[in-house]
């Protein structure tokens, strides 16, 4: 099973770094402008082109818990999978994506099939899963048209998109007790 996941290579720095850098920014733009408002010798255009990228700048944070991964896109385009946790600067015009990579437990309710004798039987599992693979869970399966509810186009939050996966999981997992008439899950292992 190949996989098309990769760690993302991408700036990234410290974000407590970019946080001191970027209110050091502003400390000196706004030093430029109150020099060039007494008469000193100060560049406006320098001033005010930091103060813009003083507001630009924020847009890069990025705060990852245990257990998340954010998938990072650049203008649509998979660029890795971002693990490190805490919080960190990346590029501005990344787009990023959060998922859980947490364990989940999904209980379904039994089923209830007869076997070849005609006998009834009762089918039910508890079935321990986590992402494994990002790259395939966020492109492969359409949890976002799931999550949103069919538009596809609205933000989705972490928790409405792990529901999604939840739900994939829900009729892969009934559709292989059915096939199997029970006893074993079809579900592969990694």
């Amino acid at each position: 099973m190949e996989t098309k996941e990769f760690e993302f290579k991408g700036l990234a720095m410290n974000g407590f770094v970019a946080l001191f850098v970027e209110l050091v920014i502003i400390a000196l733009s706004v030093w430029g402008m109150v020099a060039f408002g007494k008469g000193q010798i100060g560049t406006p255009i320098l001033s005010v082109l930091g103060l813009l990228l003083a507001c630009i700048l924020p847009i890069g944070f990025r705060k990852l818990e245990p257990n998340e991964a954010m998938v990072m896109l650049f203008f649509g385009n998979y660029r890795g999978t971002f693990t490190k946790t805490g919080f960190h600067w990346v590029n501005f015009l990344m787009t990023s994506k959060k998922v859980s990579l947490r364990a989940r437990n999904l209980n379904p309710d039994n089923i209830k099939v007869n076997d070849k004798t005609g006998n009834p039987i009762m089918i039910g599992q508890i079935l321990v899963w986590r992402l494994k693979d990002t790259y395939k869970a966020m492109f492969e399966i359409d949890s976002q048209t799931m999550a949103s509810g069919g538009s596809g186009t609205a933000p989705v939050a972490v928790s409405s998109r792990m529901r999604a996966f939840e739900s994939f999981i829900q009729v892969q997992s009934d559709r292989c007790r059915i096939a199997r008439g029970g006893g074993h899950v079809c579900l592969r292992r990694e």
